[in-house]
């Protein structure tokens, strides 16, 4: 059953197209989670009370590709891994980082303040140049939550073909997809994809 009568619609459009409106080309412009809830709303699904609700209980995420100003061997790797396991540890992050040729991926996933401030480091470390912001803000929930930092190696051209999807804004069935560590990177994003080949990905 819905939340509200049909009659009710008209004005639950308006107050979303107000609030869309408002926030336009600012920091609190809707976000993928923030506008699959309006849309919630708008179809009668949710009140705005619950709405509230669920937006106060989501994860703060934050996906991001750089470039390693280095090539890292695996050494490096571990090494990296290691310290970010550690840190994330102690600040309740979770997430996964993938690696493909000098190339990094990342998702971090957390309290808001926490990622943020993680986040402001990761820009400024030398280790990686080009740091690129793919998507900020709510999600419903951890996808990662078991992982410190999970971990995987991928092919660059299919790093580049999830990170479309994901900027696409795209929610409905994807293509096939058979990396794990793409699979539930994209599924973070309400992505589904057709998956084979699935294994385990390199938890921490």
């Amino acid at each position: 059953m819905k939340a509200f009568d049909s009659d009710s619609q008209t004005e639950r459009s308006r107050i979303v197209a107000r609030a869309v409106a408002v926030t336009a080309n600012t920091a609190l412009a809707p976000q993928r989670y923030e506008r699959q809830l309006l849309d919630r709303y708008q179809r009668g699904e949710l009140t705005i009370d619950q709405v509230i609700s669920l937006l106060d209980a989501s994860t703060y995420q934050v996906l991001y590709h750089s470039v390693a100003a280095q090539p890292f061997d695996e050494a490096q790797l571990q090494a990296l891994l290691e310290r970010s396991r550690n840190f994330n540890g102690r600040h309740s992050i979770t997430g996964i980082l993938l690696y493909s040729d000098g190339r990094f991926v990342q998702l971090l996933e957390g309290d808001e303040q926490q990622v943020r401030q993680l986040y402001a480091r990761i820009q400024q470390d030398p280790r990686h140049t080009q740091v690129v912001t793919v998507s900020e803000g709510p999600g419903p929930a951890r996808r990662f939550a078991d992982w410190s930092m999970g971990f995987g190696r991928v092919a660059g051209l299919e790093v580049a073909e999830a990170l479309d999807l994901v900027v696409s804004q795209e929610t409905l069935p994807a293509p096939e997809v058979a990396e794990p560590y793409l699979l539930a990177l994209l599924q973070a994003f309400g992505i589904t994809p057709a998956a084979t080949q699935l294994g385990q990905a390199e938890k921490g």
